[in-house]
């Protein structure tokens, strides 16, 4: 049996898997985050040993061969070493592999980065299976996701290949004057912030949490107080304004699967996260797609489908990523 995490900024889900995916016993803790720049080795080595209380109550009653997660930042899974760390930012350069097996028994550990697992997920089980290229986009706080090729996620030089929530769009040479004077400008603030000073990226343009506060700002509501749920709820009810929003969404997402298709030439474009249940949402970027592919035949190919995956698919990806490194069956 493995220990399988789900790391986010808010919460640690977490199950036990066996070797051929199946779940059982999930639950979730709080992720330590009440920390500053300061503070930062103590920090992980509460989040270490939050993990390791995880694992602590699951090898009382069954044999744990591995542990394996999913994290956000850029994650060298070779060597077990985070990066960046998303929103858990004192993870950066955490050795968290290394650390958390000598807390657990010195288990083997798997590392990997949470959209790229969602892409696993999809090259084992999924709707990427038996695909030899693949391009998989994961929407929510941000977009993530990976690159599918031969079959493998793919990082590049500097773990970077997949992090598409920082593709510039819709700007202007006149905005560089805007951007904050201080280097990692987008590392250092919040979301809501995010929203407010880089609004010509990828994330703050489609990804659902910012859909929402682009939604939020049409209704004077403000951040956090609207979901994708209460998105789709509008729509139902005929809301021009929330309807306008979400088309010009779709439009700006079907540019851009245009542009990685004729860029990565995958086999099949992947479209995940929370908001993908909602039928509407693959259905609106398909209809921009075949206006916007009618200008070439190059475009002709294009294949979009949703992710099979959803919630369990960042706990599939990471014993996937287990599974891979260590030769596991």
């Amino acid at each position: 049996m493995y220990l399988v995490l789900d790391v986010g900024a808010t919460y640690i889900k977490y199950a036990t898997l066996t070797a051929e995916g199946e779940i059982s016993n999930k639950g979730k803790t709080k992720t330590p985050m009440d920390y500053d720049e300061n503070t930062y080795p103590e920090a992980v080595g509460k989040f270490v040993e939050t993990i390791g209380e995880i694992y602590d109550g699951f090898v009382k009653n069954m044999e744990i061969e591995g542990i394996a997660m999913a994290v956000p930042g850029q994650v060298d899974i070779k060597r077990g070493i985070v990066y960046s760390g998303g929103g858990i930012r004192y993870l950066h350069e955490a050795h968290v592999g290394e650390l958390v097996s000598a807390r657990c028994n010195n288990v083997p550990v798997a590392i990997e980065n949470d959209g790229k697992c969602a892409a696993l997920a999809e090259v084992w089980m999924g709707n990427a299976k038996d695909k030899s290229d693949a391009v998989v986009l994961v929407f929510g706080t941000g977009i993530g996701g990976g690159i599918v090729r031969h079959g493998k996620v793919i990082h590049g030089k500097q773990l970077l290949a997949g992090e598409l929530s920082f593709i510039i769009t819709d700007m202007e040479r006149s905005d560089l004057d805007k951007l904050p004077d201080m280097d990692n400008a987008m590392e250092r603030v919040n979301l809501e912030e995010y929203f407010e000073t880089f609004p010509y990226t990828w994330t703050t343009q489609c990804s659902t949490i910012n859909v929402c506060q682009w939604v939020g700002r049409k209704k004077g509501l403000k951040f956090g107080e609207v979901t994708g749920e209460l998105i789709y709820q509008w729509i139902s009810q005929g809301d021009e304004e929330v309807i306008e929003i979400m088309e010009n969404t779709y439009f700006k997402i079907a540019k851009q699967c245009l542009n990685l298709y004729v860029t990565l030439n995958p086999e099949i474009i992947l479209i995940g996260g929370g908001i993908s249940a909602q039928p509407l949402f693959i259905e609106g970027i398909k209809k921009y797609v075949d206006k916007l592919k009618r200008m070439s035949g190059v475009y002709s190919g294009i294949k979009l489908d949703t992710c099979k995956y959803l919630n369990d698919s960042n706990l599939l990806g990471a014993l996937y990523n287990f599974k891979q490194l260590y030769g596991a069956n």
